[in-house]
């Protein structure tokens, strides 16, 4: 993600993210930033040094406190992020996106799975960088004891991921015809969980030559799907790819569950907090990430609010 930082373009946006610029973009107060650091430690970083690197796990979120970082976004086969099109997207300047100054945040909601979690971005120190470090069990645990500001990370990591998934940025990238059954089966797979992903055309893309041939790939093996971490796989089964992906649970609970959820839309996800809040064990189907973070403390009452006409992935 980059992090661009609130100002007047002049444009007008493409879409109705640039209108929630200073939620998708906050920058935390002395006063939030002091709350932040019970939850992490201070660290110093050299110049040049990386914060964050694409395709590694990160680690966590980042809060600056004196300095300022240069970021850059590539995807699984190391191509840039389409800096004009999110610019134009979030009506911003060009100018306005190469770096974070103090106050700022850099974290993914990748974070707040428990999964492994893979890095979009380059992150690295211009000149000496002061950084709250908050590790991802340290962010979960801010979420859930910091309720305002809380809410004001985690609105602005959703905002985040919405904006990827508009762009087709900063997940699997596919590489095979869009007419494809294979690739249209993968991609209803990553279009309903919510991950953003990219199609690479063969027929229609010049580059997509030079990767087959950096990939090999044997008749049959199309499509390929090339992950954020540099995983390749060829012509994956739906269920190898959640797996690749971490969408597939390894193991579940021997104790019996009281509530079983099917999905995990606006209404299960609302189920499944409102059974957490009872102390009842949920298992969900398309299970959220977010349901064991945000779940209230027993007998309290948490009102979840969608926008009109929410769907499962929004």
């Amino acid at each position: 993600m980059l992090h661009p930082r609130p100002m007047d373009s002049g444009r007008a946006p493409s879409t109705a993210l640039a209108s929630r610029f200073q939620q998708m973009f906050p920058v935390l107060s002395p006063a939030e930033i002091e709350r932040v650091r019970h939850f992490g430690e201070v660290r110093r970083f050299l110049p040049g040094e990386a914060l964050f690197q694409a395709g590694k796990p990160g680690p966590g979120m980042c809060v600056i406190l004196s300095g300022r970082v240069a970021v850059a976004g590539r995807d699984a086969v190391g191509q840039a992020v389409p800096v004009a099109a999110f610019a134009d997207m979030i009506g911003a300047r060009l100018e306005d996106l190469a770096e974070v100054a103090p106050g700022e945040v850099l974290a993914e909601i990748g974070e707040l799975s428990g999964q492994r979690s893979v890095s979009v971005i380059d992150a690295k120190a211009v000149g000496e960088v002061e950084a709250i470090v908050v590790p991802p069990e340290g962010l979960r645990a801010l979420l859930i004891a910091e309720a305002e500001l809380g809410e004001r990370i985690l609105r602005a990591l959703i905002l985040r991921r919405v904006a990827l998934i508009e762009m087709g940025f900063g997940g699997p990238v596919l590489i095979g015809s869009v007419k494809s059954p294979e690739v249209t089966r993968l991609s209803v797979l990553l279009g309903r969980t919510g991950i953003p992903f990219r199609v690479i055309d063969p027929d229609q893309d010049a580059d997509a030559s030079s990767l087959l041939a950096r990939f090999a790939p044997n008749p049959g093996e199309l499509p390929i799907v090339v992950i954020p971490d540099g995983t390749v796989l060829k012509n994956p089964t739906k269920q190898d790819l959640a797996r690749a992906l971490g969408l597939v649970a390894t193991t579940l609970r021997s104790d019996p569950y009281d509530v079983a959820i099917v999905g995990a839309g606006p209404a299960g996800l609302a189920t499944a907090l409102y059974g957490a809040s009872e102390a009842s064990r949920s298992w969900s189907w398309k299970r959220s990430p977010m349901e064991d973070r945000l779940a209230p403390a027993r007998g309290s009452r948490t009102i979840l609010v969608f926008p009109p006409a929410s769907r499962g992935r929004r």
